[in-house]
């Protein structure tokens, strides 16, 4: 399986069922994923011991990765975080953590205010009225976790691995190393700061449905949803992890696999190792060149795109304004024959300039009514303060004698000229 996997993420530290500790593994994806502000969802990634080898498949929904606490999400602990209103706040020893309201009454009292040897804050517990709090004042140091901690055992079925987290009942802090499987219970693993390893028991509703159950529902389930295509494709779980092999007619029905899969109740998510049947070898040449027409289409009102094709893989950039956004553009690449596999980034933007963008769709219709330009597909663009211009031409004449016409209506030699000859 790690042949499927190859591009290394990141390293962190998480508990190996085989080394019976905690060591540093490796995180792999099928494609070269970006963590910078997080990760999308239903996301598989292989986790790789760096000592011994041995895997196992978690999903990016299931790591703490790259996305810092919400405030409604992570609790802060009195002395060891930095409060503001909105923070949810337990205190040592207390019942249950509460939010710091952002006043009491309207420009009277505030939330969170300090004396000479105190701290004062209005807590609202469950909605209620808020509550005055009085702590002695506490410097903090050294913030492990600005984001927060979750609040462990209560909290144990929202923990990701990789959280910061608090043990009320033993007061010690600690860090969630993994999900592991041990007497037929799921539990979370937390290394603790004493370096002590604690398994905790995740609740029923949330413990992996049996393997057997979960095949025979996914099976079902696929079959009657797609009947014509299910009959080539197996299916095999474990730990309520989905894996579908097999040979599909399309992208479209590929990925409709597998987006059926991940909204299944009770499943982790899906593995794909599904291939789209080869009928007649399609090169990267012409499915570059077919989702360069569907890119160039007037129907969608897109700029700044680019599209490669390598070994049967597209890789598309996009970008729009947000009310212009292509609905079916997706779906349409998916369907063209021969297409393995699809990496589609569209970046919606606000649209700041509307009369330009007027005037650029006045200079498409001039472009398009140019005799000399016969056989053309242009597009004219204001964004990032400057005019670009896309599409398709069929020989360098026309390029240049686009630029020239669109010189003169925009009267600024300020164009980038991106137009293809083909």
């Amino acid at each position: 399986m790690r042949s499927q996997f190859p591009h290394r993420l990141y390293t962190q530290r998480l508990f190996c069922r085989r080394c019976r500790r905690v060591t540093r593994h490796g995180l792999f994806a099928k494609e070269p994923y970006s963590t910078y502000g997080g990760m999308t969802p239903h996301i598989p990634l292989l986790c790789s011991c760096d000592e011994c080898g041995t895997t196992f498949v978690a999903f990016s929904q299931e790591f703490a990765i790259g996305v810092g606490g919400k405030g409604s999400d992570y609790t802060k602990i009195y002395g060891k975080n930095r409060i503001v209103p909105g923070n949810w706040l337990y205190f040592k020893n207390s019942v249950k953590p509460g939010i710091v309201k952002s006043h009491f009454k309207p420009g009277i009292v505030k939330s969170h205010f300090q004396t000479e040897d105190k701290e004062v804050f209005l807590i609202s517990y469950d909605g209620g009225a808020p509550e005055k709090v009085e702590c002695p004042k506490i410097p903090i140091l050294n913030e492990d976790s600005p984001e927060g901690y979750r609040l462990v055992p209560a909290q144990t079925a929202q923990v990701l691995i990789g959280d910061s987290v608090y043990h009320a009942i033993r007061d010690q802090f600690g860090l969630a190393v993994g999900l592991v499987s041990d007497g037929g219970k799921d539990k979370l693993a937390i290394l603790l700061d004493d370096n002590s390893l604690l398994f905790i028991t995740i609740p029923q509703s949330k413990q992996n449905v049996p393997n057997a159950m979960l095949t025979e529902y996914v099976r079902q389930k696929l079959a009657q949803l797609f009947p014509d295509d299910f009959r080539r494709v197996q299916v095999t779980v474990g730990q309520g992890i989905v894996y579908l092999d097999g040979i599909v007619r399309s992208l479209a029905v590929k990925r409709a696999l597998c987006a059926c899969v991940n909204n299944m109740p009770r499943v982790r998510g899906c593995v794909d190792f599904m291939r789209v049947q080869m009928e007649t070898y399609i090169s990267d040449e012409r499915l570059e060149g077919s989702i360069w027409r569907l890119l160039d289409t007037p129907a969608f009102k897109i700029f700044d795109y680019t599209a490669e094709v390598k070994e049967s893989k597209a890789t598309v950039t996009l970008s729009c304004f947000d009310f212009n956004f292509p609905k079916d553009l997706e779906n349409r690449i998916a369907d063209l024959p021969g297409l393995q596999d699809l990496s589609l980034t569209i970046n919606p933007i606000p649209e700041k300039n509307p009369d330009i963008q007027v005037t650029c769709r006045v200079i498409e219709g001039e472009l398009a009514q140019n005799s000399r330009l016969a056989g053309s597909i242009i597009r004219l663009t204001y964004f990032n303060n400057k005019y670009v211009m896309e599409g398709r031409v069929s020989n360098a004449f026309q390029k240049q004698w686009a630029l020239i016409n669109a010189v003169k209506m925009v009267r600024t030699a300020s164009i980038e000229n991106r137009l293809r000859v083909c």
